[in-house]
């Protein structure tokens, strides 16, 4: 009995102590979260004990603590002090992954981007940690500017000669990353067309989806800028006169190898290099290999540079018809839209159309209509009122293209304002006696516009 009383004692004292430590702990989190969001340094010290006494009972130790530990870097007066609680936060990344495994939070990747955004360590500590991160957690490398110095600093180390690093070593990081950068942006497209899908049929987003869709759309922003960039650096690097010798060398070791024939069309095709008989034979053999839907849309680029616009066209329905990602898809059908706006308007805006069927976000092929619609004004109208109308159609598609593509608010902003000046004015409107009136356009176009009022 005496035992069985021991044991019972020593139960109720254990479940008494840790009420007292998940009370004291649940205190300690608050008081530290309240001085942090008042930006108190003193928050510091409640972390402190938080990491000794606490490490795994909450993540907003982690959360609240890297906002904590960003102040104190932001108020070191020397590089010592600086270079402390820089290092402090890299050690609070790593307690957080040790207490919480798979917490999504990207805490090797941030280790690596703290260090270059302090300009805290060298160039190597700071390209082995990205790269570290890169490898091992793939999934949760998601910052846009994290890819951009990655690349960057090997791109550096290759200009110059540190550690023999060789320019198709450059150019599979720029693949490696370019996937990677692509994944996100679909990932963020995606939830926009579903946002935007919303707003076509009627629906009004609530507050939370509107500020979602800003959001996404600076995202997609600062993603397109890191790709130009990124762009920008490879083009620097590869030229024609340098990417066909280069290409050719290593065709015949790498002629079943599919990754390697698919980025080096790519790359000749990006370079515009697509003209040249190498690309047409890494393009035959990329087919060969598998007749998948990128083996056939570069078949597609092949025909099309000998003027076989029927077998080209052949080729890029079939890529769009093997294609499952919607931006692929849409890639091929704008790609076949452009080819069409030279000799079939018609032609033209149906697979501009396709495109915006398969992702409402598609800005380029709204772009590409109002272009379509704008050099049409001989074509369409009854008098020199009505045809010169046209360019108010042709506006809202450029605003359209504004509104959906962030990335291409500024042209088609000023696209839209072209048109318009190009359109009757307030002095035509009110000698025709038009305002309001809507002008339907009977020729290949088949759509109306309404005259703005006075």
């Amino acid at each position: 009995m005496k035992t069985k009383l021991s044991l019972l004692f020593i139960a109720f004292a254990s479940l008494f102590v840790q009420a007292q430590n998940t009370e004291a702990c649940t205190e300690t989190i608050s008081l530290m979260g309240t001085l942090a969001k008042a930006k108190d340094v003193a928050a510091y010290d409640y972390l402190a004990t938080l990491r000794k006494e606490c490490p795994s009972f909450h993540k907003s130790i982690y959360t609240y603590g890297e906002v904590v530990i960003e102040m104190k870097i932001d108020k070191a007066t020397t590089a010592e002090e600086k270079e402390k609680y820089v290092r402090d936060l890299m050690k609070l990344y790593d307690e957080y992954d040790a207490n919480f495994p798979n917490n999504g939070a990207g805490n090797k990747m941030k280790k690596g981007l703290l260090l270059f955004d302090k300009k805290v360590g060298t160039d190597q500590e700071i390209y082995a940690l990205l790269d570290d991160a890169f490898k091992t957690d793939y999934a949760n490398f998601r910052y846009a500017k994290a890819m951009y110095v990655y690349f960057e600093l090997l791109v550096k180390d290759f200009k110059a000669g540190n550690k023999g690093i060789e320019l198709q070593q450059v150019f599979d990081k720029y693949d490696d990353l370019s996937v990677k950068l692509a994944e996100e942006e679909k990932e963020l497209t995606e939830e926009k067309d579903a946002l935007l899908s919303k707003e076509e049929a009627g629906q009004a987003l609530t507050d939370k989806e509107t500020k979602r869709k800003d959001r996404i759309d600076n995202s997609l922003e600062i993603f397109a800028g890191v790709t130009a960039s990124m762009d920008g650096i490879i083009v620097e690097l590869s030229t024609c006169d340098k990417l066909i010798p280069f290409y050719q060398k290593s065709f015949e070791q790498n002629k079943n190898n599919e990754q390697w024939l698919k980025r080096a069309a790519d790359r000749l095709e990006a370079k515009e290099c697509d003209n040249s008989p190498l690309f047409t034979k890494i393009s035959e053999a990329l087919y060969k290999l598998n007749p998948s839907a990128d083996a056939a849309y570069k078949l597609g680029v092949v025909e099309y540079q000998k003027k076989n616009t029927t077998k080209a066209m052949e080729y890029f329905n079939q890529a769009a018809n093997l294609y499952n990602d919607n931006t692929k898809k849409a890639n091929v059908y704008y790609k076949m839209a452009t080819i069409y706006s030279k000799s079939n308007k018609v032609q033209s805006r149906t697979y501009a159309r396709k495109a915006l069927s398969v992702k409402p976000s598609y800005g380029k092929a709204y772009l590409l209509i109002a272009q379509l619609y704008g050099s049409s004004i001989n074509e369409c109208g009854d008098n020199p009122f009505d045809k010169r109308a046209v360019y108010w159609l042709a506006a809202q598609y450029a605003d359209k293209a504004a509104a959906t593509d962030a990335s291409l608010k500024g042209i088609a902003s000023k696209t839209a304002a072209s048109y318009r000046a190009a359109a009757p004015t307030k002095t035509d409107i009110f000698n025709e006696g038009k305002a309001g009136q809507r002008i339907a356009f009977g020729c290949w176009i088949g759509e109306s516009v309404v005259v703005p009022n006075l």
